[in-house]
């Protein structure tokens, strides 16, 4: 395992460990995507200031942010069947997290 395949999956298991919080209950969208938005840029610093371990920070920035994003769309998905409610626009599934990530906040 290299250095970039350990950063990687450290930065995975804490996503995951906030998406079970999320999960439970204990914390919501916006406290989700803030800690994974705090973690991910974290990582991206890091990776980006040590050179020697990866030449492409952004794509690792890219990969953990779809990963955390997934969990979260699958996890709404599931509850959506439970419910039995689809969604019309799945692209809002998207643009929601999206938009919590960036701002901190639910969109108007």
């Amino acid at each position: 395992m290299n250095c970039i395949d350990a950063i990687e999956g450290t930065a995975k298991k804490v996503i995951s460990d906030f998406h079970a919080m999320h999960e439970s209950g204990e914390i919501d969208d916006t406290e989700f995507a803030r800690n994974t938005r705090i973690l991910i840029n974290g990582t991206r610093e890091f990776v980006g200031n040590n050179c020697e371990i990866t030449p492409n920070p952004e794509l690792l920035k890219t990969v953990l942010f779809e990963y955390a994003r997934d969990l979260w769309k699958n996890s709404m998905g599931a509850k959506a069947k439970d419910r039995e409610l689809a969604s019309s626009d799945e692209g809002y599934d998207d643009y929601y997290f999206n938009y919590i990530f960036r701002h901190g906040t639910y969109p108007d």
